[in-house]
Formats: C-alpha cells, structure tokens, sequence
C-alpha cells in the first residue's frame, strides 16, 4: 500500500479576518506533494484558509504529517502537529517553512524532524530514510528546473480555486531590512526558464493567476523575453504580480505587461516619507513612488499599493498623509500594515537586541497588530494610527469618488466609441471599498481586547540603542 502524506498550510490567528479573503496555496506545498506524488506516496495538501474551515480530526489519519509554517501560522501549526502525534503517534510530522526556518528549536518540540530552508530536494529521502538529526538543514535549491510542475489536484477542494498561482522566479537582489526573503531564498535571483514558464501558464484554466515571484522584474533583459512570449501565445486569461516601483522607469516593459494580460501590481510602496524608506534600507525615494503610480496608471493597470507604519522615522502625521496621498494620486487599492519583526529578518534581531518586542504571540505578528514598541509613539497609538488610515482610505467619500470617477470615464469611453469601441468602467474599485469596509468593522470587534492591552501599557521612552 502507499504511504499517506497529508500536507497542511494552517490559518492564521482569528484576530487577522483579513487571513479570510487571502486564501490561494503557497507554492511550496504544492512542489513539495507533487514531487512525493511522483515518489509514489499518496498526497492529500489541506489549506485551513482555502477551505474555510479547520482541518477536521477524521482527516488527520496518515503516516506522515507535513506542516508548513509563516510566523502568524505558528501557533496553530503546532496545534495540528500536536493533534495529529496524539492520533498517529506511530506516524512522522515534519515541519518546515520560513518560521521554522529561523526558529527551529521552537518548531522541533512538536515534531520529528524540522526543514530549514528549501526542502524540495530531500523531502523524499527524508520520508524514506530518516536523518540522525532532529533539524535538517536543506540546501538552497539552484536548478529551479528540477522542481516539477505543480500538480493543483493534490489540493482538496480544488474547485474552488479562482485565482491560478504560479511562480516563476525566487529571491530578490534587493536587501530590506523588515523582509524575510533574502534572508530564506537569498539574494541571488534565481529564474525558470521561459520555456518552463510558458508550459506551466498553458495549464492554468481559470480566468485569473497571480504570479507569485517576490520581484517579477528583477531582471528586466529576461522578464521582457518571457512578456514577448506570453503577448505571443495569447494567453486566455488575466494576471497580476509583485513588482518594485523603479520597474516603471522602463515604460517599455510597463506597456509589454499589459499587453501580455497584466490588469494588476501588487507594489511594496512601504512609504512617502524619504527618511522612513532610507530607514528601511529600502533603496527608493518618494518620486519613485509617484512615478510608478503614473506609469501604472497611463497603462491601465490596477494598483494595490502596500504601505508600513511604525518605523523609527515615522511622526503621528504620517497615517493621515500617507492615505491623503494615496486617494490624491487614486490608488486603486491599499494595505495599510504594521511594520512586523518577522523572525529572520534584521529589524527583527534590532527590536530583540533593543527588547523592544512586546511579546511572541506569533498569530500577531501578520502585518496587522502592533508587537512591539515604536520611537515616535505608543503601540496603542501605531495601531489605531494603522486602523484610522484604513478607515480614511475606504470611506464612503472614496466610494463616491470612485462612483463619480466611473461616471466621467463612461462618457468618454461613450464619446470615444464610434473611434474606438466603447469599453465597460470597471467596478472593482467600488466593490473593493465596500468590502473593506465590512473587513475593517470585523477586525475592530473581533480585536478590541487587544487593543485594550495596548492601551493599558505604560508611556515608555525608546532610547537609542547603544550596539
């Protein structure tokens, strides 16, 4: 008989009800069930968030458990690891991910064998063999090639998948201090070949895919090969991505992604203020940030800008400002987060070595809850600092704006149409406003008692660290 492998991506915390509406697969663990489906064992991957629900007890049986884990899946990753040894204690559970990554030694209380770094390579002789030691350390992995397509069957309740990811790079030449990438893929930026690439885009059936790559165009040379090739093949769907704002200095690959099917950018924007981002390490200035938005904007693609609050550089203005500038320049959508110390990274080791943490309660730590203490204000303050700006950007003023936006850009596509072809506003806009507004109420009740927390701590001065 086959060996049972049953590989889980937890929910995050209850408090983040925005974990609610992002619920695609990471790729990892579709790599990872894939290449053990093609080692013979039978693979079953469960995503709590994608399902909608937890992991049930009766689909726990299986001789070997796989957990993959971000930090604000920590705690119920060990949870399930910890389920599931009571009801398999014959069975392995391997843990693996970023978190693990560079907290090991937690992970390893609740499991066998814990993965660090990229596991693709010794999965299967680890399920086979065994190790001698309780933490594998993985290599990182070069030939990109040698990871299989994806096989999305593996994913139960795959039918509900809307959105196709796919990846087709890993790491990122760009070294942010807050940012857990280069720091577990590494700086060099290692790429699929186009013709990989292209085969995979061929299977997606659904009407849109999200590119996962941390810097879609982090090699410009290769990333307009791979755009001529899709805009060639015609590709039957629409498709968004990660990118730096400095990608639309070449206006030329801009209007290339379009044209190939791109109708949105996720872009780490992080912030307006020039000494927040040299804070950052973040190697971009505000006009960085204002071209890319035009550039954007003239092609006709879809903006959501990603903003952080909370760095030593930052003063109370700033959550005003920062969603005054992004209705003013009509961004079509934001994340306003709070900048986390995610283990790993360098501003995590600088709030440790300061002891400016305020606590290890992992679920916290999702980009949406103050966890430590900030120079320039309270944790109470960063985080109703956070919420406000939320509520400032996803007003109803906005929403009417944007009804308005859309009224003015039906007449010219109307006035427009006997040269052109009349074309349909879109109303995602609208749509995502009103949505947000639901989220944001949910958050505030689901989160008052830790918001309460905050605000019962003492007013303590952050000194300058002396290291």
């Amino acid at each position: 008989m086959k060996k049972k492998v049953i590989i889980i991506e937890p929910r995050g915390g209850r408090a983040n009800v925005f974990a609610d509406y992002l619920n695609l697969p990471l790729m990892g663990t579709l790599y990872l069930g894939t290449i053990l489906k093609e080692a013979g064992y039978e693979v079953r991957i469960l995503n709590e968030n994608f399902l909608g629900r937890d992991v049930a007890l009766r689909e726990l049986e299986a001789d070997y458990l796989l957990l993959s884990l971000l930090t604000p899946t920590a705690e119920r990753g060990y949870e399930i690891a910890r389920t599931f040894r009571t009801l398999n204690p014959r069975a392995v559970t391997v843990i693996g991910g970023i978190h693990p990554s560079f907290l090991p030694e937690e992970a390893a209380e609740c499991a066998d064998y814990v993965v660090t770094g990229e596991g693709e390579e010794i999965i299967v002789d680890l399920l086979r063999n065994g190790s001698d030691e309780k933490i594998v350390n993985a290599p990182r992995l070069i030939d990109l090639e040698s990871v299989p397509i994806p096989d999305f069957d593996l994913l139960v309740n795959r039918r509900k998948l809307r959105i196709t990811p796919t990846m087709t790079s890993r790491g990122c030449p760009f070294g942010c201090n807050f940012c857990a990438v280069t720091e577990m893929f590494g700086r060099g930026y290692r790429m699929h070949s186009i013709e990989r690439v292209m085969e995979e885009l061929g299977r997606i059936r659904t009407r849109r895919a999200f590119i996962y790559d941390d810097n879609f165009a982090a090699n410009p040379k290769r990333t307009h090969e791979l755009l001529d090739r899709m805009i060639e093949a015609s590709l039957p769907f629409k498709w968004s991505t990660q990118v730096r704002a400095d990608v639309t200095r070449d206006t030329e690959l801009v209007a290339k992604m379009k044209q190939a099917g791109c109708h949105r950018v996720y872009i780490g924007f992080e912030s307006i203020n020039p000494a927040t981002l040299e804070g950052l390490e973040k190697k971009q200035s505000p006009e960085d940030v204002r071209q890319a938005i035009r550039v954007f904007r003239d092609n006709d693609i879809g903006i959501h800008g990603m903003f952080m609050f909370g760095s030593d550089e930052d003063q109370t203005p700033v959550f005003r400002e920062t969603a005054a500038f992004c209705r003013r320049n009509r961004i079509n959508s934001v994340q306003f987060m709070i900048l986390t110390p995610l283990p790993g990274t360098g501003f995590y080791k600088r709030m440790e070595r300061e002891n400016r943490l305020l606590h290890r309660m992992w679920q916290y730590y999702d980009g949406m809850h103050a966890v430590f203490k900030p120079r320039n204000f309270t944790p109470a303050e960063l985080q109703d600092g956070a919420v406000s700006a939320f509520e400032d950007f996803y007003s109803y003023f906005s929403l009417m704006n944007n009804a308005l936006n859309i009224f003015f850009e039906t007449a010219r596509s109307v006035a427009t149409s006997f040269i052109s072809g009349f074309r349909v506003p879109s109303m995602r806009d609208s749509v995502i406003t009103l949505q947000a507004k639901v989220i944001i109420r949910r958050w505030k009740k689901i989160n008052r008692d830790y918001v309460l927390y905050l605000r019962g701590m003492k007013r303590n001065k952050v000194t300058e660290s002396k290291a």
